[in-house]
């Protein structure tokens, strides 16, 4: 029952030295409560901001690698509304001359969900709930993130399932890490996810961090919609927060109209022109893009779609790549797209949280090539490499592990399991081929994997 309709605004915090208005320090957390502001973010009288050049800059080569229109003079607003985190009640935005208009991005179904906008604004300040969300007797208020420059892009509701919803967020997130516009490190990208059902107002869910997190709140809500109508109440129009620890949404207020912001020109900043060479700089400083480097290494090194996708999808991945390449382009394939891939997968580890590079995983695919490591150990050595940082020529080198094993070792390995495995081989000469990879695993596991499969079978043939 009930067809999905969802859009998501996200909030991207842009990688400044400092805030959006002003010139005080994009700082951490630990450098204390209320130490980066100013007259400029505390809203105080006569303070007048000056727009930060650098973030215009990340602005728009967002709006470019996500094929929007670009805006030649941009316009600020004033979103008016009164919370303890806006110290002069009221938000610098862009209302109606956003950065960019009308871009998209391409899903793998080929479907392109639309970006209707994509526009800057200041960052309000961070409430603390001393005690939890729910349960604090009071509320403290840190400035210091008042004033941080943020990017807003907003689709339209083309999303369709919760499915569609995780291929954006990676797509963009891809995307992001070619750009140089946002630091993984010290920033989150934030959601507010807005969904609706047939039979039901919209919904938006608030500040919601991660794509896992975006994922929960999208099924809890299709579950808790679907189950108000399925008991005749009405969905209302409201904005709900989302618990993480319960993977729930509750009721925040009714929905605002945009109209209840009151949005009015921000008289203390000019318009700002974009001019013709302005652009065309930042245009030429756009870097190849994931689509576009998925083209080429399918072209250039022969590999299927599926696998170029999937490494160009990561920054930091495709430069792996990339450098392996250089020793045997199908091997560093298979040891980065599946390899890798799974064994990060698994873990649940980012690649930015290992000490993997491409002088490493080359080396790695050099052994491979040369015949030198058997597929299973090379495996073994790159969860050693993910997880605790062990450089796998070195790692395998001290394990022992690499095949140098003289073929006289090999066959008298061979002739061990022949006599051990007499059906077997009788099976083998007669055709079996699940017979000959039984006698290989056989020899395999007796020299610990310090022989090659492919030596192994032949001496097998040998003595067929």
């Amino acid at each position: 029952m009930g067809e999905f309709i969802c859009g998501l605004e996200l909030h991207l915090p842009l990688d400044c030295e400092s805030k959006l208005f002003c010139s005080c320090p994009i700082i951490a957390k630990e450098n204390g409560p209320n130490s980066a502001t100013c007259p400029v973010c505390l809203g105080m009288p006569g303070s007048k901001p000056v727009l930060n050049k650098k973030a215009v800059e990340h602005a728009i080569r967002l709006a470019l690698a996500l094929n929007c229109t670009i805006e030649r003079k941009i316009v600020f607003s004033r979103k008016v509304y009164f919370y303890p985190d806006l110290a002069k009640n009221f938000q610098i935005s862009q209302y109606d001359v956003p950065l960019g208009r009308n871009g998209f991005i391409e899903l793998g179904s080929g479907k392109k969900v639309r970006i209707r906008r994509v526009h800057l604004e200041e960052d309000p300040g961070a409430l603390v709930h001393e005690g939890g969300m729910h349960s604090s007797a009071y509320v403290l208020v840190d400035y210091n993130r008042s004033g941080v420059p943020l990017c807003e892009i907003v689709t339209e509701p083309d999303i369709s399932s919760v499915e569609e919803a995780r291929e954006l967020l990676a797509k963009l997130g891809g995307i992001v890490s070619y750009l140089d516009v946002f630091d993984i490190g010290k920033s989150v990208i934030k959601a507010d996810t807005n969904i609706s059902i047939e039979g039901g107002e919209r919904v938006e869910v608030k500040n919601v961090t991660g794509s896992g997190n975006v994922e929960s709140a999208l099924n809890y809500e299709l579950k808790r919609q679907k189950k108000l109508l399925e008991g005749g109440e009405l969905i209302v129009r409201e904005t709900r927060g989302f618990d993480e620890a319960t993977a729930s949404t509750f009721s925040l207020r009714k929905k605002e109209n945009e109209d209840d912001y009151g949005f009015i020109v921000d008289s203390d900043l000019v318009p700002t022109t974009i001019s013709g060479k302005w652009l065309q700089d930042v245009k030429d400083s756009l870097p190849e893009l994931p689509e576009q480097k998925a083209l080429r290494f399918a072209k250039q090194y022969g590999l299927r779609d599926y696998d170029a996708k999937v490494i160009a999808a990561d920054r930091v991945l495709a430069g792996i790549f990339e450098h392996a390449a250089k020793v045997d382009a199908q091997i560093a394939c298979r040891i980065v797209s599946r390899e890798l891939s799974g064994i990060l997968s698994y873990n649940s580890l980012p690649l930015a949280g290992t000490k993997i590079n491409g002088e490493g995983i080359a080396g790695l695919v050099l052994l491979l090539k040369e015949g030198k490591v058997s597929d299973k150990n090379a495996k073994e050595s790159l969860i050693k490499y993910a997880l605790e940082g062990a450089e796998p020529g070195k790692f395998l080198s001290q394990a022992g592990l690499l095949i140098d094993s003289s073929s006289g070792d090999i066959e008298t390995a061979v002739r061990a399991a022949i006599e051990q495995n007499p059906d077997a081989f009788e099976q083998f000469r007669a055709g079996n081929s699940k017979s000959l990879n039984f006698l290989i695993g056989i020899v395999m596991r007796g020299m610990k994997g310090k022989a090659d499969a492919r030596s192994v079978q032949k001496e097998l043939e040998k003595l067929r």
